[in-house]
């Protein structure tokens, strides 16, 4: 997803994806276009939020039926197409999209969140 921003040398937004839209950096495009925030609050926890969750779901660390913020990220991830599953909703497993997702979490975490 990142791999596909522009990097321009101009102004304080230098990178641009496919439709013209300028970003500060790769973070705020994941941000805002892929994930949907706004920039209020903490974006950058919940960021780190939903890493884990696809790593849970990577390394095949499922939850539980009543564990209702991990039922529904696994309802989110499966409508994004980041994840699919065979009879159980609870056992996700990531898609090529959910492993670029948290490919691209990853490099942001190293590169441009500070924790």
């Amino acid at each position: 997803m990142i791999e596909k921003l522009i990097l321009q040398d101009i102004s304080e937004y230098p990178y641009v994806d496919e439709n013209g839209v300028s970003y500060q950096n790769k973070k705020g495009y994941l941000q805002t276009e892929v994930l949907h925030f706004c920039d209020c609050g903490d974006p950058d926890a919940v960021m780190i939020y939903i890493r884990d969750f696809l790593q849970k779901l990577d390394k095949q660390e499922w939850g539980n039926y009543e564990d209702m913020p991990y039922m529904f990220l696994c309802y989110w991830s499966n409508h994004e197409g980041l994840s699919e599953h065979g009879t159980t909703v609870r056992c996700s497993w990531l898609t090529d999209k959910g492993r670029e997702l948290l490919n691209d979490i990853n490099w942001c975490l190293e590169n441009e969140i500070y924790v």
